[in-house]
């Protein structure tokens, strides 16, 4: 059994380096400002966030959201970021995480939905571990021969040993960010028969509460705050055969923001399709802003079918919305990217074209990364630069962090522009 600390112990008995280690990215992070403009070929005058009317209606909800929360009215803000492989590996968003965390006064207010990608045997975000016992398998939604009962993730993670373990830390030594955990939600069929019971290890003393509930999940709550979460399956029905994990909520009771963010590798659009507690996981997080990073690999063909992808952008938004109405909902474009790592792709440029129209039908926003970055061959500039790898598909983490900046630079210049036209 695995011991537990609380945030303040985890803070006092880390090293005086570690502790000051922190500070001082805080610190930098404080300080960022891309007024600097480090690099010629970024449009930085196109970082901005496209909303249907100049009046920014586009965005209201999330910007009301975040208002609310530095007034003390609302404690939680809610932000939900969907993606592909430049979203799975979480060094684009997670860089957006830290800044919103710990630059403004918005505060944090938890790790959000996370997914043990390490045990479905992909590759696992740098910032938090993933450790287990017993086999898991992993399934994606990608796999168009293959079936689970995927969730928000698109991949989920199958034990059929009973006495599997799986332990989640988001607390790795690098972070930046301390996330206390008083309540994890865990995400599974909670009326599949045929299902492992599932439970938490933890000290008997400091587990408060759980609960069952009908939105597909158990949540476990605490009266001290953990570091890590370990879960241990058990079987009290020979009909018992398997357990379908589909992710974690890591929770805690502080006002601030809270940035979710799950990916798939080689994900299009319509893989999320095919995820049948993608809706009810959604309605769970209440989003206030959902993030949807997608195209590149829509694009990543040699005839690509502008109808089809039109076609599925579109219901892929309306699902969301349908979801959860009351989100703000940002499209993002994809970069300029080859394909097969020699030939130029425009249809980069295309999707970009298609995401617009989708946005202005829908009256959701944009930022156009694909512009800013530098249209079409900039990603040979990313490249010299250390800002994109080999493939000149991907970011290096340098890149993808710098992509981070340039997000959190641009909602909040929208956030501000926003209530400055509303100031009477």
């Amino acid at each position: 059994m695995k011991t537990t600390k609380s945030g303040t112990e985890l803070r006092n008995n880390t090293p005086i380096y570690k502790r000051l280690a922190i500070v001082l990215t805080s610190l930098c992070l404080s300080a960022l400002s891309l007024s600097a403009q480090p690099y010629r070929f970024i449009n930085y005058s196109e970082n901005v966030i496209h909303q249907p009317n100049p009046n920014g209606e586009g965005m209201r909800n999330f910007f009301l959201a975040v208002k609310q929360l530095e007034s003390g009215i609302k404690r939680k803000v809610n932000i939900v970021h969907i993606g592909d492989s430049h979203i799975q590996a979480d060094f684009f968003s997670g860089r957006v995480r830290d800044l919103m965390q710990m630059t403004n006064n918005f505060g944090n207010g938890g790790r959000g939905f996370v997914f043990p990608y390490a045990a479905a045997g992909t590759n696992n975000p740098q910032n938090y571990s993933v450790s287990y016992q017993g086999k898991w398998e992993g399934v994606r939604s990608i796999k168009r021969d293959a079936y689970a009962k995927w969730g928000l993730a698109g991949v989920v993670a199958i034990a059929k040993d009973p006495n599997a373990t799986l332990t989640i830390n988001p607390n790795r030594e690098n972070n930046a960010t301390v996330y206390d955990i008083t309540r994890v939600k865990i995400f599974y069929p909670v009326f599949d028969k045929s299902s492992f019971n599932v439970t938490v290890v933890a000290n008997p003393s400091e587990l408060v509460s759980s609960y069952m509930s009908r939105e597909g999940f158990v949540e476990f709550e605490f009266s001290k705050p953990q570091e890590e979460i370990t879960i241990k399956l058990t079987r009290s029905d020979p009909a018992q055969t398997q357990f379908v994990l589909q992710g974690f909520s890591l929770e805690n009771d502080r006002a601030g923001i809270v940035y979710s963010s799950v990916g798939v590798n080689g994900a299009e659009v319509t893989t999320y399709f095919r995820c049948e507690d993608f809706d009810r996981q959604l309605r769970v997080l209440k989003p206030d802003l959902v993030i949807l990073s997608l195209g590149t690999n829509d694009a990543h063909v040699i005839k690509f079918d502008e109808e089809v992808f039109l076609t599925n952008l579109r219901f892929l938004v309306n699902m969301v919305k349908r979801a959860y109405p009351r989100t703000s909902v940002l499209l993002t474009t994809p970069g300029d990217a080859y394909r097969a790592r020699r030939y130029l792709n425009p249809h980069n440029n295309k999707v970009r074209e298609l995401i617009f129209q989708v946005a202005t039908e829908s009256g959701v926003s944009v930022w156009d990364f694909y512009t800013v970055m530098g249209g079409l061959r900039s990603v040979d500039q990313w490249q010299r630069s250390q800002l994109a790898t080999a493939d000149r598909l991907h970011l290096t983490p340098k890149g993808y962090a710098f992509q981070g900046e340039l997000l959190y630079d641009a909602l909040m210049d929208a956030y501000r522009r926003y209530w400055a036209k509303a100031q009477p």
